[in-house]
């Protein structure tokens, strides 16, 4: 089923003051997308997600799923599967049992008490919870309920899943596990599926297409591989030797004389004559074709010897990170902007 915002606007009151959520949000996802929403802390994806699921209301803009305006709150929610990973479990019924509580929520949904039953045990079964089928909800790990909340969203089979922050709390087994599921849900039967959260990884390996919100608007609305491929501009791995070799000094080094960020060094081997290192570097200052001439001098003249210097595509976490450095720049850069003309 196919999502349509169009100049989705929302803003709250906190002490006195007003925070714009949503900034004129428009945005359309096909039937069978599978997409990511990132963001810092604070962006707006959250309350994208609960206007989705009709759990708050727009102050100005409009929504559908699937032709069904949000509005119609009862219709939507039939469509709908969303899951908050941040509750803890806080929605279940703690006197409950497991599969009580996941009986009790598919009948809610309507899925047929026989089909619920079967859909239960594969789903217990498969997160490996069959065993603690009849353990009541209060006394679960954190990471265990969240397995329950996983688990009553898919069994009414929404034709869209609204997930944010779904594995928290799940260790990497139960992850992948929940990697595959999805994945399966959305190759199998078309799932749409918007996922928002900060496992990088998560969001590379899954999704076909990631919506970068920063400060209530929508930034970049691309493919992962896009998004990492316009960061990579700014990128350079070096692998290099070095006979006296401090980190600190290094760093502050690629700060001031080629005006860089030094991401991530390791040390690849250790010899009689010098230490050989691999370095990734975030040109900052100068072009990256500058930059790398630069760097190469510098290690040169400091009695090193460079093998290897080249741009490289950043992971999408290392994009994401270079994307908010640059942004908060910019945005550093108009306040003092702003604070010098108001001191004119």
């Amino acid at each position: 089923m196919s999502i349509e915002i169009s100049n989705l606007t929302k803003t709250y009151k906190v002490k006195g003051r007003e925070i714009t959520a949503l900034n004129n949000i428009s945005l359309s996802i096909k039937e069978g997308e599978f997409v990511g929403l990132l963001g810092p802390n604070g962006a707006g994806k959250t309350t994208l997600t609960k206007i989705l699921a009709t759990l708050v209301s727009p102050d100005q803009g409009t929504a559908f799923i699937n032709n069904i305006n949000i509005k119609n709150s009862k219709k939507i929610r039939q469509l709908i599967g969303p899951l908050f990973g941040e509750n803890g479990g806080r929605s279940l019924y703690y006197r409950l049992s497991i599969y009580d509580n996941l009986i009790f929520y598919s009948s809610l949904a309507g899925v047929p008490k026989k089909i619920a039953k079967k859909r239960i045990n594969l789903l217990l079964d498969y997160f490996e919870l069959d065993k603690y089928r009849d353990v009541l909800v209060m006394k679960l790990s954190t990471g265990m309920k969240t397995k329950v909340l996983f688990i009553r969203t898919l069994i009414p089979n929404p034709k869209i899943l609204l997930l944010d922050e779904p594995t928290l709390g799940f260790d990497a087994n139960t992850s992948d596990k929940a990697r595959n599921i999805l994945e399966y849900f959305n190759k199998k039967f078309k799932t749409t599926i918007i996922l928002t959260s900060h496992n990088f990884q998560e969001v590379d390996s899954l999704t076909e297409r990631i919506v970068l919100i920063d400060k209530g608007k929508i930034i970049k609305d691309c493919a992962p591989e896009s998004f990492k491929q316009l960061a990579s501009k700014n990128f350079i791995d070096i692998h290099f030797s070095m006979k006296k070799f401090n980190k600190e000094i290094f760093s502050a080094l690629i700060s001031q004389v080629i005006g860089g960020q030094l991401v991530e060094i390791k040390r690849k081997e250790i010899s009689k004559n010098a230490n050989i290192f691999n370095a990734r570097i975030v040109a900052k200052k100068f072009p990256i074709i500058e930059t790398i001439a630069l760097l190469n001098s510098m290690i040169v003249e400091r009695g090193g010897k460079v093998f290897q210097l080249q741009p490289y595509q950043p992971s999408l976490k290392e994009a994401f990170l270079a994307y908010l450095n640059s942004s908060e720049k910019k945005y550093e850069e108009n306040i003092e902007q702003k604070i010098k003309i108001s001191n004119r």
